[in-house]
């Protein structure tokens, strides 16, 4: 006896094998009567679907007699899997692959073998479909040829069998997702399937949804406005996103956001619909309004009036102050200075994550736009013992909005004004960008001990704060920096930096504008 070898695709075909789900179930009629039909075609006593797993040959079918489970060394089958064409033994004892094999020799013995291989979808064999004698034999053409059609037949009820399970597999998954999703016909808006979620928050059932269309679940009565959606996705849109009203069949309704994808399946198009219920998100967004407003007028007016009478006691407008006083006067100016930019900070955040801070991009000279965020900070430069200075082209043009860019380069200048050494040169340029094709570099440079390494990371993230480059106390919000990379970005641009001590440099880089 000799076992059986290894094929060449061996991990391919088990692949195959076990992808089809079908090893180690219960017996199922449709492959006990193909076995049984083809021992009646080929007029032997045994018929058999196997299937050739690592080390096991293992029988979905048998007909005619029960073999149970065999080693895949033991097996015909084993041998049978390594040839294309039907493998046929007549007398299983003249063949030295299976002389001395017990298997074959119990009473009844296996002295007649012939069998079809099963070729997955992708030509790998995983079993055979064959018969088996007691006596020597030989089949004819046509029991040759009826073995190999059943063979097919068998592989066709394993694939489908396969595609159940999967559609089985699918619906599971689907209704486990919380967000509705529904399939559509594109041509009659008809819905084909909907999911568990769906169900429960329209309220109708799987066979009432395929009588329905959108117009009949929403407030939206406009068949136009769905067929444009679907029009714009055959013209190549990857996807259309829309908001709605979705109404329950007892006629209550709530807030969806939908998004739809035009599927091809099998040449047969469908439109994919995801539904949202975004009642809680609106809800928090109510919330969040109402919050910005509370900071805006509740917190933010008072803020200023405070601030401005501070700054009117700190200028003498109540008389000259003791020492003293004149210090706490100082110190309450500073800290509701503070707290008036971290105010500020808030809503401009707010303003930028929903898309209410306006974007007016417009032609600017980068020399005048340094120049105006040097003039800015001259006198705190000055207090310092600091030296602003500009270095940048008259002729380079970017584009960008003139108020945004000049809030991103105040925190750059700022920053470097808080910690530049005294007596030192803080350099505002610019030059065309060495990283980004057509592009033009405003950067500011400062001689300070530099960014710690391990902020480094994080710097342009809210609230980030360091145990930055000097024991002095230099205070803000920890959001500037955020805000100005997320500014920078609205405007089309990049944001960075790189740091060591005795040279910092912030940088943005913005589209440049010819002419």
């Amino acid at each position: 006896m000799k076992a059986p070898a290894i094929p060449a695709d061996e991990v391919e075909r088990l692949a195959d094998l076990y992808d089809y789900g079908i090893l180690d179930t219960p017996a199922e009629k449709i492959f006990d009567e193909i076995a049984e039909l083809a021992a009646t075609i080929c007029g032997t006593e045994i018929g058999a679907v196997t299937l050739i797993d690592r080390d096991r040959q293992w029988f979905k079918s048998q007909h005619g007699r029960f073999f149970g489970q065999t080693t895949r060394d033991e097996s015909i089958c084993g041998h049978a899997i390594l040839h294309d064409e039907l493998f046929e033994v007549c007398d299983t004892r003249a063949d030295e692959r299976f002389d001395g094999n017990s298997l074959l020799e119990e009473v009844p013995g296996v002295r007649f073998y012939a069998g079809s291989r099963l070729n997955s979808d992708r030509g790998h064999a995983i079993g055979m479909l064959c018969v088996m004698d007691s006596r020597p034999r030989e089949l004819g053409p046509v029991q040759r040829q009826a073995l190999r059609q059943l063979a097919d037949v068998v592989i066709t009820v394993i694939e489908a069998g396969r595609r159940s399970r999967l559609l089985h597999w699918f619906g599971l998954l689907l209704d486990n997702i919380a967000d509705e999703i529904l399939i559509l016909n594109p041509n009659t808006l008809r819905y084909l399937h909907v999911n568990r979620a769906a169900q429960d928050h329209l309220g109708y059932t799987v066979e009432e949804m395929r009588r329905l269309t959108p117009m009949d679940v929403t407030r939206e009565h406009d068949r136009a406005k769905f067929e444009g959606f679907v029009a714009r996705l055959r013209a190549g849109e990857p996807s259309v996103t829309f908001d709605g009203r979705r109404r329950r069949v007892s006629g209550e309704e709530y807030p969806v956001e939908v998004r739809w994808q035009l599927l091809q399946t099998g040449g047969f198009p469908v439109v994919l619909s995801i539904v949202q219920d975004v009642t809680e998100r609106r809800e928090i967004e109510r919330m969040k309004d109402e919050f910005i407003s509370v900071v805006n007028h509740e917190l933010r007016t008072p803020l200023t009036s405070i601030h401005g009478a501070i700054k009117l006691l700190e200028q003498g407008a109540a008389g000259e102050l003791p020492a003293p006083a004149a210090h706490l006067v100082e110190l309450a100016a500073q800290n509701s200075q503070r707290l008036r930019q971290i105010v500020d900070d808030i809503l401009d955040l707010e303003k930028i994550a929903s898309g209410r801070m306006q974007f007016d991009l417009e032609p600017l000279h980068a020399r005048e736009v340094l120049e105006r965020a040097c003039a800015a900070y001259s006198l705190a430069a000055a207090s310092g013992g600091v030296v602003l200075q500009v270095d940048a082209d008259p002729s380079l043009r970017l584009r960008a909005d003139a108020r945004r860019l000049q809030q991103v380069l105040a925190n750059f200048v700022s920053n470097a004004v808080k910690f530049a050494p005294p007596e030192s040169v803080v350099t505002l340029s610019a030059t065309v960008s060495p990283e980004r094709a057509r592009c033009v570099r405003l950067q500011v440079v400062d001689r300070g001990p530099g960014v710690p390494e391990k902020f480094g990371s994080r710097i342009f993230e809210r609230f980030a704060q360091a145990d930055m480059r000097t024991s002095r106390s230099k205070g803000g919000s920890g959001l500037g920096l955020s805000i100005a990379r997320q500014m920078t970005e609205q405007m089309g641009g990049a944001i960075g930096f790189d740091s060591r001590p005795g040279a910092t440099r912030f940088f943005v880089d913005l589209p440049q504008e010819d002419g």
